[in-house]
């Protein structure tokens, strides 16, 4: 297997784990204190293998020229990024177990930025995902199988997919996730009878809705500039 492909790999595998981690780490009401700050310090640690992976995406960052979808790229990454930021400095701030032994104050001021900068992060890298989706896609296509199996798997993925986000927005709202986006809450009320796993399902639930929504959202800004260059 040549070098290319796998750090290609790897770079899959690391993101997947991000991933499904921080997924865990929005169950934070139902996660001991120690564990939920175990997780976070090894998705910080992931954060920068990511970044160590993509170094020549910063190489690269003041060369070339910028079309509109570059400059969406670049604003969600460096959006995304601050985010990140903010969920390292504020879970030092207002950490219980970890880092109680260096004594921080501004818990309080920790806790809001938490709040906020843990929901953008979610939204961020969700839509990071779909910008990129098309990776995993391509990846998909080189599966050989009869053409009218290829058909039928996708419309049945169609199908799946408006019904995950119809089921999305529903917890989306449901969970008034907006409140924690604008800050419109200090304290978020939980339901604590539900499992662990019907949490975690109704969050992949939420994300995959920014996914997918961002997936052909990009799509469809690519078919609109073929179609003026076709013109």
């Amino acid at each position: 297997m040549k070098i290319g492909a796998v750090k290609k790999i790897i770079k899959i595998a690391v993101d997947a784990v991000m991933f499904v981690l921080f997924l865990l780490l929005m169950e934070y009401h139902l996660l001991l204190s120690v564990a939920h700050e175990w997780l976070g310090i090894s998705l910080f640690v992931l954060f920068i293998a990511h970044n160590a992976l993509n170094y020549k995406w910063y190489a690269v960052l003041f060369k070339g020229k910028y079309t509109a979808m570059r400059i969406v790229q670049t604003v969600v990454n460096f959006l995304l990024l601050v985010a990140i930021i903010g969920c390292i400095v504020s879970s030092v701030l207002i950490s219980s177990t970890v880092f109680a032994w260096m004594n921080v104050s501004g818990a309080m001021a920790g806790r809001t930025i938490h709040l906020i900068a843990t929901s953008w992060t979610f939204i961020l890298m969700s839509i990071h995902l779909g910008l990129h989706w098309v990776v995993f896609v391509g990846m998909t296509k080189r599966i050989k199988m009869p053409e009218l199996a290829v058909t039928i798997i996708k419309w049945i993925l169609r199908v799946v997919v408006i019904a995950v986000g119809i089921y999305g927005i529903v917890v989306f709202v449901q969970r008034a996730f907006y409140e924690e986006l604008f800050l419109l809450t200090e304290f978020k009320q939980f339901n604590y009878d539900i499992s662990a796993f019907a949490y975690l399902l109704q969050t992949v639930a939420m994300s995959a809705t920014f996914v997918s929504a961002t997936y052909y959202l990009k799509k469809l800004g690519l078919f609109i500039k073929k179609r003026r260059n076709d013109l």
